[in-house]
C-alpha cells in the first residue's frame, strides 16, 4: 500500500498521520490523495473534525483521547490503530473519606488476575513494554477520576466528594464489562452532586419554614434529586443546623450531598431568609428569582440563576396557597401530531403507547405537563378527584410516563375532566383595580373558557402617514407596506396586531421604522410622551440594540434602559412589603426599555405599574402556550398598542396563534375552548380558510389585524425562486433493498412496525448502504438521490457558484464531504454544520463561507442545526438530499440562501428516488404529502407538524 497511517500518543492528544510515498500528507489532501481502502478512516476524521473531537493542523491530526477511548473496532481499525487492551483495572483506596489523606490506587493486570509489570497510561493508551493498547471508553472514566481524586486538594471535602461521585458512577459499567476489579470499593457510600433547587413553605406567619428541594440541573424538574428520607434529612434538619449553606452535608446511612458552587451561594440567600420575619421569606416566595437577583447583584449571574432555580408543580401549588400564580388545569383535545422522522422521532414509549392501540382523545394541561387520558382513564381520575376532595386532600398523585404529576383535586379539575374539550375554569375572576395594592403576580383573565375581557377599538391622534425622517435605511416596497399597515392599524385604534412575516423579510426594520415614526409624533407634541417596552429572547437583545443604531439616525428612539443581566442591579429597589423590585422611576423615565421574556415574568408587577405607549414582542412564539407565567406576565401589561413579531406564528397547533392573538388584542378570536373546538377538534378547510381571511383581510380600508408576507410571493425585491424536482429510477441494488423491506413490513404487525418501516424506507431511498466499502464512484451510483445530487453538483461546480446541502444523517455527511473534496479538487474539506458543532465554531465556519464568494463550494447542514438563525448568501442553491416530515423546517432550511441580501436567482433542487414500474415511491409519496401540506399551511392555517393522519397516508401509498 503507498499510504499508511500512522500515530503517536502525548499525554495531550494522539497524534495521527497520514504517510504516503514522500512523507506526511497535510491534512486537507487527506481526501484527494487517499487511496480508496483508507477513505473510511478519512470519513472519520471529518466526523471527529465536526463533532469538536479533532483538530488538523498541518500534516498532523490532534484527536483528544477520550474520543480515542470511545471509538469502536472498526472505526479504530479504519485509522490503522490497535486493538483495545484486554488488561483490566484494580482500584483500591486508602484512609478514612473524611480524612484528606484518602486517596485511590489503580494497577493494571491481566484476566488471569497476575499484575502487569510496568504497565503505564498516557491518556487513552495503556503501554506494555513496548505495545500501545488502547483503553476502552469505560475504563477511561475509571482512570480519569482516580487522577482527579489524587490530584484533590485534602482540605477541599467538597472537591473529593465530587471526585468520589464521578468513579463511583464510572464503576458498574467498567465492572459489567468486565474491566475492572473493585473488592467492594466504596460500596456502602452515595455521593449526590446537586446544581438546582425549588422552593416549598410549611407553616405560615411565624412558624412558616422554607423548604429547598434539591434537583440536578438536566433532570427531570419534577423529579427531586433525594428519595424522601434524604430530602427531609437535608431540608429540615441538616440546612437549619448551620448559619449559611454549606459545600457538603451528611445524612446518614451513607449518604452525602455536594452543592455545586452556584446553588452554594444561592441557598446561602435561603438560609439568610429562613431566620427572617415573615414578609420577606413571602416575598421570596412570591418571587424566588427576581428576590435572588436583588440580594445577590452579580454574585449569581442571571443565565445561571434560570438553570440553579427550578418552578416546579409542588412550588406551584404552593403559590396558589399564597394567593399567587397558578398552573391551571386545561383540558387538551388530541390533534395527533408526531415527530416521527430521524432525530425528531416519537420517543420509544411514545411509540409503545400508539402502537398498543392506546387511544386517547384528549387528556389535560397541568401547568406545563400535558397528560393523554382516554375517557376511561379520565372518568377513574375524576372519581379519585371527587374522593380526594371528599377527604380534604389538596392532589391527587398521576402517573405519567413514569413520573408523578400532582393533579389539583378542585372543581376546575372536575370541569376539565368532565368535558375533555378545551377549557377552564379560572379560580381568579378580577384584574387588579389598583396599582397600589397589586398582590403577589399579577392575577389576569385569561379567556380560556369563556370571554372575560375584550379588546377595544379606541381611535387615536391624527400623525400624517410617512416614513419618517429618523430612519437611516431605505425600506424595500413590502417593508414601506408593511410600515403603512402599521401606522394605519394604530391609527384606527387596533389594540395590537401581528407581524408575521416569511423569516429574512424585515420585520425588526418594519418595526423600528413604525416605532421612529411614532416617537416623532411624541416630539412634536402630537401624542402624550411615554416609554416603548421591547420583549426578546435574551440572545437577540443585543442584536436590536444593533439594528437600532445600525437602521435609525442618532439619537435614534432616545434614551434606552437595558433592564436584564447585570444592569438590573442598578434598578433595583425593595417594596413597603420587603419585595424585591425594580424602580419604576427608571422605567417611565426611559424613551424605551429592552428587557427579555423571564425579567417581565420575574418583575411583572413592577412593568405592570407603567402605561407603556407599545410593547413589542420579538419571537412572540415564546408566549404561544397558555396557562404558563411568561404568558400570564405579557398579557398583564399595559400598553396603548402591541405588536406582535413572529415568523412561526403556528409551530405545533391553531392554539398557538389563538395565544398570541390574545395577547395583543383579547378576545379576537373569542375564547379558547370555542375557537380550539371549533378549528382544532375537527379541521375544517374551510373554516380554516374563513379564519385566515378574518385576520389577514382589508375591509373597508381597516387594516388587518395579521400581516404575513412569505417569500414565494414573489416579492419584488427578493430574488427569483427556482424550484427543481428531478426524479430517476433506482439502480438494481437500491431497488433489491427496497422491495425486500416493502415485503418484510406488510408481514411486521408489531407495535411500531409502521414507523420502523417508513424510518427504514427513508434511510435506503438515501443510500441501500452508507457503509459500503467502495471506490467514490461506486458508491455514488448505488443510489437514485446521490447519482441526482452529484449531476447537479457538477453543473453547480461548472458555473462557479456555491450550495447548501441539507442532509441529516452524520454518518453520511462525514463520507459525503471527503467525496465532495476529492470529486472537484478542492483544497479544503466541505465544512459541516450539525447539531454537535458548538455555536462559536458555527458562527466562524458561516463567517468564512460566506467571505469567499469568487469561486465553487459547498456547506453540508443539518435541517434543525443549521435550518434556523444562518445567514448563507454567498451560495445561491440548496439541495434538500434527504427530506423532512415538515414543510416549515425545510422552507427554514431554504431561507438560509432565499433572503434579502441575495443578489442572484436561488435554485432549489430536490432529487427523488422512482421505482422502475408504476408504483409510487416512498420519495414521491413524501414529496406530495409536503407539497400538500405547503398549500394548505398557505391558504388554509393548518399547522405544519406531521399528524397520525399524514403517516398512515404515507404507509397506504407506500407499503400497503
Amino acid at each position: 500500500m503507498t499510504h499508511q497511517f500512522s500515530f503517536a500518543v502525548t499525554p495531550a492528544a494522539t497524534e495521527v498521520k497520514l504517510i504516503g510515498p514522500e512523507g506526511p500528507v497535510p491534512t486537507d489532501l487527506w481526501p484527494i490523495e487517499t487511496p480508496d481502502p483508507l477513505l473510511r478512516g478519512v470519513d472519520l476524521v471529518q466526523r471527529l473534525i465536526a463533532a469538536g473531537s479533532a483538530i488538523a493542523e498541518g500534516d498532523t491530526l490532534l484527536i483528544e483521547h477520550r474520543a480515542i477511548s470511545g471509538l469502536s473496532v472498526n472505526e479504530a481499525a479504519s485509522l490503522q490503530l490497535p486493538a483495545l487492551t484486554n488488561a483490566v483495572a484494580h482500584v483500591r483506596t486508602s484512609g478514612l473519606i473524611t480524612r484528606p489523606e484518602f486517596n485511590a490506587e489503580l494497577n493494571w493486570r491481566r484476566p488471569t488476575g497476575q499484575e502487569i509489570v510496568g504497565a503505564t497510561r498516557t491518556g487513552a493508551w495503556l503501554k506494555i513494554g513496548d505495545e500501545w493498547q488502547r483503553i476502552p471508553d469505560t475504563l477511561f472514566d475509571i482512570t480519569e477520576s482516580v487522577d482527579r481524586l489524587n490530584n484533590t486538594s485534602g482540605d477541599d471535602f467538597a472537591a473529593r466528594l465530587t471526585s468520589i461521585a464521578a468513579l463511583r458512577e464510572a464503576l458498574p459499567p467498567a465492572a459489567a464489562s468486565n474491566n475492572v476489579d473493585t473488592a467492594g470499593l466504596l460500596g456502602e457510600m452515595t455521593i449526590a452532586i446537586a446544581d438546582a433547587f425549588s422552593l416549598d413553605l410549611k407553616g405560615e406567619g411565624a412558624n412558616a419554614k422554607l423548604v429547598p428541594v434539591l434537583h440536578r440541573a438536566g433532570g427531570d424538574p419534577e423529579e427531586p434529586l433525594l428519595p424522601a428520607d434524604k430530602q427531609f434529612a437535608f431540608a429540615e434538619d441538616q440546612f437549619n443546623r448551620f448559619n449559611t449553606a454549606r459545600p457538603v452535608y451528611t445524612l446518614g446511612s451513607g449518604w452525602y450531598v455536594v452543592l455545586a458552587p452556584p446553588l452554594r451561594r444561592a441557598l446561602a440567600e435561603v438560609r439568610r431568609v429562613q431566620d427572617a420575619p415573615w414578609a420577606t421569606k413571602r416575598a421570596l416566595i412570591a418571587s424566588p428569582r427576581s428576590f435572588l437577583r436583588q440580594v445577590s447583584d452579580a454574585v449569581v449571574e442571571d443565565i445561571l440563576l434560570e438553570t440553579v432555580f427550578r418552578e416546579t408543580t409542588a412550588y406551584a401549588d404552593r403559590v396558589v396557597g399564597l394567593g399567587l400564580w397558578s398552573a391551571r388545569v386545561l383540558p387538551w383535545i388530541k390533534l395527533g401530531g408526531s415527530d416521527w422522522f430521524g432525530p425528531e422521532a416519537e420517543s420509544e414509549s411514545e411509540q409503545q403507547r400508539r402502537g398498543s392501540g392506546r387511544e386517547s382523545s384528549g387528556g389535560i394541561i397541568v401547568g406545563d405537563q400535558t397528560i393523554p387520558l382516554t375517557i376511561e382513564e379520565a372518568e377513574l381520575l375524576r372519581e379519585r378527584v371527587e374522593s380526594a376532595m371528599g377527604a380534604g386532600r389538596t392532589t391527587v398523585p398521576l402517573n405519567h410516563h413514569e413520573t408523578m404529576v400532582q393533579v389539583p383535586a378542585t372543581y376546575d379539575t372536575l370541569a376539565a375532566l368532565q368535558a375533555l374539550e378545551i377549557s377552564r375554569t379560572s379560580t381568579r375572576n378580577k384584574s387588579p383595580k389598583d396599582a397600589s395594592a397589586l398582590p403577589e403576580v399579577l392575577v389576569i383573565r385569561p379567556n380560556e373558557e369563556l370571554v372575560e375581557v375584550e379588546g377595544a377599538f379606541n381611535a387615536r391622534a391624527s400623525i400624517p402617514f410617512a416614513k419618517p425622517d429618523g430612519l437611516a435605511t431605505a425600506l424595500k416596497q413590502h417593508q414601506v407596506d408593511g410600515l403603512l399597515w402599521l401606522q394605519k392599524a394604530w391609527a384606527i385604534g387596533r389594540p395590537g396586531i401581528l407581524l408575521a412575516d416569511d423569516m429574512g423579510l424585515g420585520k425588526t426594520i418594519q418595526s423600528l421604522a413604525f416605532l421612529s415614526w411614532l416617537r416623532a409624533g411624541m416630539i412634536a407634541g402630537r401624542i402624550p410622551h411615554a416609554p416603548i417596552l421591547i420583549v426578546a429572547p435574551t440572545g437577540l437583545l443585543q442584536n436590536w440594540r444593533a439594528e437600532h443604531d445600525r437602521h435609525l439616525v442618532a439619537p435614534g428612539l432616545g434614551r434606552c434602559i437595558e433592564a436584564y443581566g447585570r444592569s438590573l442591579s442598578a434598578m433595583k429597589s425593595t417594596g413597603s412589603d420587603e419585595r424585591p423590585g425594580l424602580s419604576t422611576d427608571s422605567l417611565k423615565s426611559a424613551d424605551w426599555v429592552l428587557t427579555t421574556y423571564e425579567t417581565l415574568r420575574d418583575y411583572d408587577r413592577d412593568f405592570g405599574r407603567i402605561r407603556f405607549a407599545v410593547i413589542l414582542f420579538d419571537e412572540a412564539q415564546k408566549i404561544k402556550t397558555p396557562s404558563v407565567r411568561i404568558t400570564d406576565a405579557a398579557k398583564a401589561m399595559n400598553a396603548d398598542f402591541r405588536i406582535a413579531l413572529t415568523g412561526t406564528p403556528i409551530e405545533n397547533r391553531l392554539a398557538d396563534l389563538w395565544c398570541i392573538t390574545d395577547t395583543i388584542h383579547p378576545a379576537y378570536l373569542g375564547d379558547l375552548k370555542r375557537f380550539s373546538a371549533q378549528y382544532e377538534k375537527t379541521p375544517d378547510l374551510d373554516r380554516l380558510a374563513a379564519l385566515k381571511a378574518s385576520l389577514d383581510r382589508w375591509q373597508g380600508g381597516r387594516p388587518p389585524i395579521l400581516l404575513r408576507r412569505l417569500k414565494e410571493d414573489q416579492l419584488p425585491d427578493l430574488p427569483t425562486r427556482n424550484e427543481q424536482v428531478r426524479e430517476l429510477v433506482m439502480p438494481a441494488t437500491q431497488f433489491s433493498a427496497y422491495e425486500a423491506t416493502i415485503a418484510e413490513a406488510r408481514r411486521d404487525r408489531r407495535p411500531g412496525a409502521v414507523l420502523e418501516a417508513l424510518l427504514r424506507l427513508r434511510s435506503l431511498s438515501l443510500h441501500p448502504d452508507g457503509q459500503m466499502k467502495c471506490s467514490d464512484e461506486e458508491f455514488i451510483s448505488g443510489s437514485a438521490r446521490m447519482i441526482l445530487g452529484f449531476e447537479t453538483l457538477d453543473m453547480i461546480a461548472g458555473r462557479a457558484e456555491r450550495a447548501l446541502i441539507f442532509l441529516d444523517d452524520l454518518d453520511m455527511q462525514a463520507r459525503l464531504v471527503g467525496i465532495i473534496q476529492r470529486r472537484y479538487g478542492l483544497s479544503t474539506t466541505p465544512m459541516v454544520i450539525n447539531g454537535r458543532v458548538d455555536g462559536i465554531s458555527r458562527q466562524a465556519r458561516v463567517d468564512k463561507f460566506q467571505s469567499n464568494t469568487e469561486k465553487f463550494d459547498v456547506m453540508v447542514l443539518s435541517p434543525r442545526a443549521g435550518g434556523v438563525g444562518l445567514t448563507l448568501t454567498s451560495a445561491n442553491h440548496v439541495i434538500h438530499l434527504s427530506r423532512w416530515w415538515n414543510p416549515a423546517v425545510e422552507d427554514q432550511c431554504t431561507s438560509r440562501v432565499h433572503r434579502i441580501g441575495q443578489g442572484r436567482s436561488v435554485y432549489v433542487h430536490v432529487p427523488i428516488a422512482k421505482l422502475p414500474d408504476a408504483r409510487a415511491s416512498f420519495d414521491q409519496n413524501l414529496h406530495a404529502l409536503l407539497q400538500r401540506k405547503r398549500k394548505l399551511m398557505k391558504e388554509a392555517l393548518m399547522p405544519p407538524a406531521a399528524t397520525e393522519t399524514d403517516r398512515n397516508d404515507l404507509w397506504q401509498a407506500t407499503v400497503a
